[in-house]
């Protein structure tokens, strides 16, 4: 279960201006439904881990197992909707500016797999990331589903194997995920500096964001 942090609002403040997710950090964005969230690729080769958990029952939360099935594909385009755990409607993809397809196979970072990796102990991750974010939003969680991974470039060959290359994203490709529920949507601009999934210089950047009614 969602849990509210004590002394910390769980309402949404107004953003007159857009809010800087800086490279390698999180975010948490409380949605009415109705509200859309407009996420913006500033510099063009960041990925961004994205999460959506409904208010204010957590055990419901955007679910990529869930969405492959509904929307028999593996990636989500324009006007797609994106489904819960429970089959709900949660988020609409509602406007897509970039050619990306928008990975659901991957799970986020974690300090596994760096761990993995050879790096040393204590890199950010997006797994820590989520957690860090929903917190400093009002919230609590100890659920990390699996997130849809915007802008980040994984085909899919024909001999089924997977690979993580360059994105083709450009500067100022944004998506509008539009909430079908009340919900909280995170965001992680993934810290992955060993991979090229934020581009050949491998070096996390800032997203930009902001709510819209």
């Amino acid at each position: 279960m969602l849990r509210m942090v004590e002394g910390i609002s769980c309402y949404p403040r107004p953003m007159t201006d857009r809010i800087e997710v800086a490279g390698g950090y999180g975010k948490a964005f409380p949605l009415q439904v109705g509200q859309a969230l407009r996420i913006v690729n500033t510099f063009g080769s960041q990925t961004v881990d994205c999460w959506a958990l409904a208010l204010p029952d957590s055990s419901e939360y955007l679910s990529v197992e869930h969405t492959r099935r509904m929307l028999w594909n593996l990636f989500p385009r324009q006007g797609d909707r994106l489904f819960s755990n429970r089959r709900s409607a949660m988020l609409l993809l509602e406007e897509d500016s970039s050619v990306s397809k928008h990975d659901m196979l991957f799970a986020c970072c974690d300090p596994w797999l760096y761990k993995h990796y050879g790096c040393a102990p204590g890199h950010r991750n997006c797994r820590d990331n989520f957690r860090e974010a929903l917190f400093a939003a009002g919230y609590d969680s100890h659920l990390v589903p699996n997130p849809l991974n915007l802008w980040m470039n994984v085909p899919v060959a024909d001999s089924e194997r997977l690979a993580l290359i360059d994105p083709v994203s450009k500067p100022g490709d944004h998506v509008l995920l539009r909430a079908l529920m009340d919900c909280v949507v995170v965001l992680s601009a993934c810290p992955m500096d060993v991979m090229p999934v934020n581009g050949p210089d491998r070096t996390p950047k800032p997203v930009h964001c902001e709510i819209v009614g």
